[in-house]
Order: C-alpha cells, then sequence, then structure tokens
C-alpha cells in the first residue's frame, strides 16, 4: 500500500481528544486518527471491514 502524505489542522480541543484515545489504544496520533477514519469509512459502508490493510 503507497502511503499519502499530508497536513491536517484541527482544533487544540479535537486533537488532545484524539492525542488521549492513541495513548489510551497505545497508538500514535496520526495511527489513532487513520484508526477513527477508517472505522467511520466501515460504519458508513464505504470500506469493508475484512479488507487487509497495511
Amino acid at each position: 500500500m503507497e502511503e499519502k502524505r499530508f497536513t491536517l489542522r484541527m482544533s487544540a480541543e479535537l486533537f488532545d481528544l484524539v492525542k488521549q484515545q492513541a495513548d489510551l489504544h497505545k497508538r500514535s496520533t496520526a495511527k489513532e486518527i487513520e484508526f477513527i477514519i477508517e472505522e467511520h469509512l466501515i460504519s458508513e459502508g464505504l470500506l469493508s471491514p475484512y479488507e487487509e490493510r497495511k
């Protein structure tokens, strides 16, 4: 899988919430954001929950 890099701006409050969840799940903040996006896409039926992702 080819990875894309980009800048993401968000409020400090939102970042702090994501960081707290990342710490809880023992993930980096970037990986937590990726997880949240994937979970949302799965819940919307846009991504298969069974696809293997790296």
